[in-house]
């Protein structure tokens, strides 16, 4: 049977819509305005989500909120008044024009209403919504259309070890923390940052990303197309090495990187860290035992969760069985020996349902719309929870601790080590 990701998939169970994801990835370019030509309820559900990693996107991210007599008449009036708002109200860098799905319906010519308008920055115009694909892709589209939008600069001399960072995005949860340790651990392996596109890089910046020696694709999900649109267009090479999580997982990570070459100021900080977790998790196992779970299951994005999963059996915990589950439909097929059991909701929901129905206890490393499931069947008390990727309604985090990389692993292991003493304690 074919992988088809429903709406019921993407939008009710583990997923956001593509409307989403092309707004995060130009929230992620300082000066963006973004227009969602489409009713209030897309914009609510877009802005709800997207404003707990960005709290003043309400300041940039607007609606149309067209009226029913568009659907027969179309939406030119409305969002042309949007448009001389803009116009009239801020100075931006770029501005996206989305779609919603029943606008898309209509068949407006949104290009060309912007045209009309003449707004004084370049318009991205995207068709997008739920019945698109879900938030990766809508991320993923959006930035392969900017960039034709855009088109870079293309003859720039290049920069040894000048690294792009792709397939980073403010819709995942910590990213900022994330980011902030990728690019340290970059320039303590002696690359130089160059754009990090779609969660940070200004207009300036991803003109001139020709300048970059590699792209570095970070959650495949997220940025491979866009690569491999660079890689066309541009002749630029990309790497995709997955998530560096843990210690080795990070160690292997660098190593992975084109031109690499090992620094003494990461070897250093490797065995500091590795002392000080040897110290720390050897006494929690002489009072509370072994880190060991009968069962696991890692529900995230798809390059997050599979090397995630794969940290965790590594380096972290002992487990009798691990299941992964998959948000989106990976670009590339995930093998690891790591993994008992690997599912993607688009094509095996019915036995993700029973997954999760069935979870009595171990440990849960996912959302809250996962947690919600455990609580309908009154399996919580007794799971260890851990979340990684958005909803989160039962968690606050709010200091920079990453997930990932070198400062990530002793994160993590102290999440996971607190949480299971926690559990034992109330019991």
């Amino acid at each position: 049977m074919a992988k088809v990701e429903q709406w019921g998939n993407i939008c009710n169970c583990v997923n956001t819509c593509a409307l989403t994801g092309a707004a995060a990835f130009f929230a992620g370019i300082p000066g963006a305005e973004i227009i969602n030509n489409g009713p209030l309820w897309c914009y609510f559900y877009a802005l709800r989500y997207l404003e707990h990693a960005k709290p003043d996107i309400g300041k940039f991210y607007h609606g149309t909120q067209p009226d029913n007599n568009a659907v027969i008449y179309g939406t030119e009036k409305f969002l042309l008044e949007e448009l001389e708002l803009r116009k009239k109200a801020a100075t931006s860098s770029i501005m996206l024009i989305e779609n919603s799905c029943s606008v898309s319906l209509i068949g407006d010519d949104i290009a060309g209403i912007a045209r009309k308008a003449n707004m004084p920055w370049p318009v991205v115009c995207f068709d997008s919504g739920g019945l698109l694909g879900n938030f990766c892709q809508g991320y993923s589209l959006v930035g392969v259309k900017c960039l034709q939008e855009l088109k870079p600069t293309k003859k720039i001399p290049k920069k040894n070890k000048r690294i792009n960072i792709l397939g980073m995005s403010l819709g995942y949860f910590n990213d900022d923390n994330d980011l902030a340790e990728i690019k340290r651990l970059l320039t303590l392996a002696g690359y130089e940052i160059g754009a990090c596109i779609g969660d940070g890089a200004s207009v300036e910046e991803i003109m001139n990303l020709s300048s970059a020696e590699f792209n570095l694709v970070m959650h495949e999900e997220l940025g491979l197309e866009i690569a491999k649109f660079l890689e066309v267009e541009y002749g630029m090479p990309y790497v995709s090495s997955g998530i560096p999580y843990g210690l080795e997982g990070t160690v292997n990570w660098l190593k992975s990187l084109p031109g690499y070459i090992p620094q003494n100021e990461i070897a250093i900080e490797v065995e500091k860290y590795r002392d000080k977790l040897f110290a720390a998790t050897n006494e929690m196992r002489l009072v509370w035992g072994e880190l060991w779970y009968d069962s696991i299951v890692v529900s995230g994005p798809s390059t997050m969760a599979v090397s995630l999963a794969e940290a965790l059996r590594r380096e972290w915990v002992d487990t009798g069985k691990l299941t992964v589950i998959l948000q989106d439909i990976p670009i590339n097929k995930h093998t690891s020996t790591e993994i008992d059991a690997l599912l993607l909701t688009a094509e095996n929901m019915e036995e993700v349902e029973k997954v999760l129905s069935s979870f009595a206890s171990g440990l849960l490393m996912g959302s809250s719309s996962e947690t919600v499931v455990l609580q309908r069947n009154k399996h919580a008390e007794n799971t260890q929870i851990c979340n990684i990727s958005y909803p989160i309604a039962d968690e606050l985090l709010i200091t920079d601790e990453p997930f990932m990389g070198l400062r990530g692993a002793a994160h993590m292991l102290q999440r996971l080590w607190n949480g299971k003493i926690t559990m034992k304690v109330c019991r």
